[in-house]
């Protein structure tokens, strides 16, 4: 007894030794519920009960596992097995196959699983032609199944029409089950509840019933405990009423008080301490439970120390919201010198339809996850259709299975001829496979037309299932063939070739699983199930051969998931909705959308339901909890903050931003998980490893960071497309906004070459490492445009003495004043060679037939650009850290028209030169002057696209946009207000070459 009771705390011990016969144990998340449990069991047996007489249920076959494994640790190896230890669904399949003839229940009755019980009422509505969700149906009739209620009772009911055609549907399954000698989930219960009714001496013998997670109970259940210990009144259960979060299953949380008023005598001892979650956590889910004025109020004391307050992020949108889950994952993996492993980390869902978003910033970041509640083992395509041929052997008269196999693989029988012979079965009120073994052996002709080669078909199918049945009814008394009956079957199906035939692409994986199927039954081969104990006055059926293999079908239906090896376990996040999360518990965990809509759902009738199950979420944290919020969800919809952490009183519960992991923070975390604390050197070098040290990269008040956060990829900064759509709702960046200013001036020795003068880029939220990089860069590119004025220097006094660049005189002469040509324009620069005297020797101009064609300007437009690029030599500063404002008009002004000398309207486009004004020598001199003047008097790191309405915003140069109209203006034509008036060229918006005709308006973006 020492050993038992070492290490119970008080309660615990109180709970464990009570000799009430009736005991409500309270235990609130973590605080050591299973352990006191199962310290329960060790100590009735110890006190003299025996094993075989003590009931022990459970709600999934994970809990039933952990539960045994620890009584075994208690009570020695051996004794754990003879416990009648299982789900409710289990134990209550127990007492019906020993038990059942006494109510007309088959010895090896089937088990229809969710998909079975759809498929039928599938086929009923559409042969009825009734309007009717198939889905919504099936639930309906679990409810009523649920609370008791039986076809008869609801039809007897019935007034209205919409209810006789459910009634219709409730009545012709139940005789399709009953036909195909199948009983669904809650038949199980039911019927098992049928059983001990009319024979209570099924259960005379039994001495103790144990209940875990008894808040999840329905009704149904609750008078199935009852049943069970109707003879000597002993129960214990453990629950809390805190984490009722399973209405939708018909779960009663009434279960608690109706337990006190049937059994007086109950005693109600309430586990205190937790030991799971650090301080600050478990004040935080106290705050949002406490919310219900209607709860019971218990005490919930901390073992850990304070840890860091929860976070409670707003961010802009759901797919940002992805992204900082994302960053903060790796932030906290980082920071805290590998502490955290992927598999530390749970993201937590009111719906799974949540998981768009973040599974898909998972997947581009590279971090393995996974999504529990997936495709079971039982359920994937090669193991379901070996798990039907086995079902089929052992009953033939399931309908369902027989269907799904009886041409796979291919026996030349059509799913039209499949579904005539249904339909007549079900017509004559005979299971399909008495139809099609009386067809086979020539007894009756069907109505249905066969094909000679469907009916070779049926017959080969029909030889093999008698056959199975025959080599799993002539084993000896000793030994069970399950294994040799399987082995069988897949040589006579040829199966793995059939595999390899239908799957090439991922053969070997699914050969593995069904590898993994036969080891599966060699296991329950292995494994001894003990029978219920012998009772005076009712006879036990006897187990014989063929007992395994409805054994082993019934542990297939009734499981949930094939759990892997040890050793397998892979490190990576988990994604899983908060029902199936509840029992487990993560370092870490998120739980996004927590807005009004997603909880408390939208279709949520029971609003302290939902409060109960952001709880449940919430205490699934041992060290970390992160909550966020969108502004916006997934459908660009305003969200509202969950009423549940909205109040005020909830201000001081939690930070606004995730946490600063210093030494001391990692210090904390260490001894919440029970780990070893990385060093504190691994820790300061760790802040080195990642692009953020602080949870800054997104504003705290969930606002978008700017217009562009809206378009531009944060995590691609090179990405420069503009959006289809604008969004309508904008937010003026009131901070102050960090100035990155970058110059870029191209001159060739052309008179009518272009420069481009300089624009101002605005960053808006700018972290310290981002300002920094940018500060290095600016400091790099004034190095750059010092040594670039030197050459620039030498170069215009160079060019004093030129002439216009290979122009002719007399060609110069027929244009206006100030006119280049656009050959020099798209040219290249000219090469001078300078003498040893500095003045130059030579210039190459480009001949008249450098002139450009439309193919050829398409194909040298990209070029110019990036010649403006390479030329400045400066660093690019990435669009997302400008403010960059939404323009209500085009990018670029639409081409001004020219006027002839007479004042018509030429309707020519024209492209603005940077050509100086030549009207004389000391014209162009001045000109000159001029442009040296205001290039020195610029930035130099400064770079801006003019554009020739000056309305129009300035446009970074990397933000240009080919679908618009490019115009390049001198400083002269800029600033000179009294230069003449210049025709030039111009290129159409769409790029296809120059134009001379009229023109048409933009296209709205």
């Amino acid at each position: 007894m020492d050993a038992l009771l070492d290490g119970l705390n008080a309660a615990q011990k109180s709970a464990v030794t009570s000799p009430a016969s009736v005991v409500q144990v309270l235990a609130p998340p973590g605080s050591g519920k299973t352990k006191t449990l199962t310290a329960r069991v060790a100590y009735l047996i110890n006190h003299g009960l025996l094993p075989w007489n003590i009931i022990v249920c459970t709600f999934t076959i994970k809990a039933a596992r952990e539960m045994k494994e620890r009584i075994r640790g208690f009570v020695g190896e051996g004794v754990e097995s003879r416990l009648i230890l299982g789900t409710f669904h289990s134990v209550a399949r127990r007492f019906l196959v020993l038990y059942g003839n006494h109510i007309g229940i088959e010895k090896n009755f089937g088990i229809a699983d969710s998909s079975d019980s759809l498929a039928i009422i599938k086929r009923i509505i559409k042969r009825r032609g009734f309007n009717v969700e198939p889905s919504a149906a099936r639930s309906r009739i679990s409810g009523l199944k649920a609370r008791s209620i039986s076809c008869e009772g609801y039809i007897a009911t019935t007034k209205k029409a919409d209810q006789q055609e459910f009634a219709n549907i409730y009545a012709e399954y139940e005789d399709t089950l009953k036909a195909s000698s199948l009983l669904d989930y809650d038949d199980l219960l039911l019927r098992c509840g049928d059983l001990l009714r009319k024979h209570p001496a099924c259960v005379s013998s039994i001495q103790a019933v144990l209940i875990d997670e008894f808040q999840d109970t329905n009704r149904v259940q609750y008078e199935l405990m009852s049943l069970f210990a109707q003879r000597n009144r002993t129960i214990t259960i453990v629950g809390d009423p805190d984490q009722s979060i399973y209405g939708f299953r018909s779960a009663e949380i009434k279960n608690l008080q109706r337990m006190r008023h049937q059994y007086p005598e109950t005693i109600v001892v309430n586990l205190e301490k937790n030991y799971r979650s650090s301080g600050s956590i478990l004040h935080s889910a106290l705050a949002v439970i406490q919310q219900d004025e209607s709860r019971h109020n218990k005490t919930l004391l901390a073992t850990h120390c304070v840890g860091e307050r929860p976070v409670l992020r707003k961010l802009p949108s759901a797919a940002v919201e992805a992204g900082w889950i994302v960053s903060e994952i790796r932030r906290a993996k980082v920071l805290t010198g590998e502490l955290l492993a992927y598999n530390d980390f749970a993201i937590l869902l009111r719906s799974a339809s949540l998981s768009r978003h973040i599974e898909s910033a998972l997947g581009k970041a590279g971090i393995p996850y996974r999504m529990v509640g997936g495709h079971r083992f039982f359920d994937r395509v090669e193991v379901k259709i070996v798990l039907d041929y086995l079902r089929v052997i052992n009953q033939p008269d399931h309908n369902d299975a027989l269907v799904r196999v009886i041409n796979v693989p291919s026996r030349k029988v059509g799913e039209v001829t499949i579904k005539h012979l249904l339909e007549e079965a079900e017509a004559k009120k005979t299971p399909l496979w008495n139809l099609v073994l009386n067809v086979v052996q020539g007894k009756a002709r069907p109505q249905t037309k066969l094909s000679s080669q469907a009916e070779k078909g049926l017959e080969t199918f029909v030889n093999l299932i008698l056959t199975s049945r025959k080599k799993l009814q002539s084993v000896d008394e000793e030994s069970c063939n399950l294994i040799d009956l399987i082995a069988h079957l897949l040589r006579k199906l040829s199966f793995e070739e059939f595999l390899r035939k239908t799957h090439p692409e991922d053969f070997e994986a699914r050969w593995a699983n069904v590898e993994e199927l036969v080891a599966q039954a060699t296991d329950i081969t292995v494994a001894t199930e003990e029978a219920l104990p012998v009772v005076e006055d009712i006879d036990q059926r006897e187990f014989s051969s063929e007992d395994t293999l409805s054994k082993f079908l019934a542990n297939v239906a009734l499981s949930t998931e094939v759990e892997k090896a040890e050793g397998e376990q892979v490190s990576q996040v988990t994604i899983s909705t908060i029902h199936a999360a509840k029992g487990l518990e993560w370092p870490a965990v998120f739980i996004p959308a927590a807005y009004e809509g997603s909880i408390p759902h939208s279709r949520a009738e029971d609003t302290d339901e939902e409060r109960r199950l952001l709880y449940v979420g919430m205490t699934r944290a041992q060290s970390l909890l992160y909550l966020s919020c969108p502004v916006k969800n997934s459908q660009r919809e305003q969200t509202i903050l969950s009423p549940f952490i909205s109040s005020r009183s909830m201000a001081n519960v939690f930070d606004p931003k995730g946490p600063s992991f210093r030494f001391s923070v990692t210090l904390d975390l260490s001894r919440i998980l029970r780990r070893p604390c990385p060093p504190e050197s691994t820790i300061q070098n760790a802040r080195g490893l990642v692009d953020r040290v602080e949870d800054d990269l997104w504003p705290l008040d969930g606002e978008e960071l700017d217009p562009e956060n809206s378009y531009w990829d944060r995590s691609e900064p090179s990405n420069s497309t503009f959006p289809l759509e604008v969004p309508s709702k904008r937010r003026r960046v009131e901070a102050t906004t960090a100035v990155t200013t970058i110059t870029a001036s191209v001159t060739t020795h052309n008179p009518s070459a272009y420069s481009i003068s300089s624009t101002t880029i605005h960053s808006g939220f700018v972290s310290a490492g981002a300002h920094m990089k940018i500060l290095r860069e600016t400091e790099a590119a004034r190095g750059a445009a010092a040594a670039r004025e030197a050459v620039l220097k030498k170069a215009r006094r160079d060019e004093s003495g030129t002439n216009t660049a290979g122009l002719s005189t007399k060609t110069a002469k027929k244009r206006l004043a100030g006119q280049g040509s656009i050959t020099n324009f798209f040219a290249r620069p000219s090469v001078t060679t300078v003498q040893g005297n500095g003045r130059p020797a030579q210039s190459t101009a480009p001949s008249k037939q450098s002139v450009l064609s439309k193919s050829s300007l398409q194909r040298s437009w990209p070029a110019v650009l990036n010649n403006v690029r390479s030329a400045s030599h400066t660093p690019y500063v990435p669009p997302s850290t400008s403010t960059h404002k939404p323009r209500s008009e085009p990018l670029l002004g639409r081409p001004r028209k020219v006027e002839d000398e007479e004042g018509i309207d030429t309707k020519r486009y024209v492209l603005l030169s940077s050509s100086p004004v030549k009207s004389d020598d000391g014209d162009r001199a001045a000109a000159q002057n001029d442009v040296t003047t205001k290039y020195e008097a610029a930035s130099p790191t400064k770079i801006t696209l003019s554009s020739p309405n000056s309305r129009e915003p300035n446009l970074p140069l990397n933000d240009f946009r080919p679908a618009s109209t490019f115009h390049a203006t001198s400083f002269t034509q800029s600033h000179n207000r009294s230069a003449p008036q210049r025709r030039t060229l111009g290129m159409r918006r769409s790029l296809q070459g120059w134009s001379v005709k009229s023109h048409q308006p933009p296209r709205p973006r």
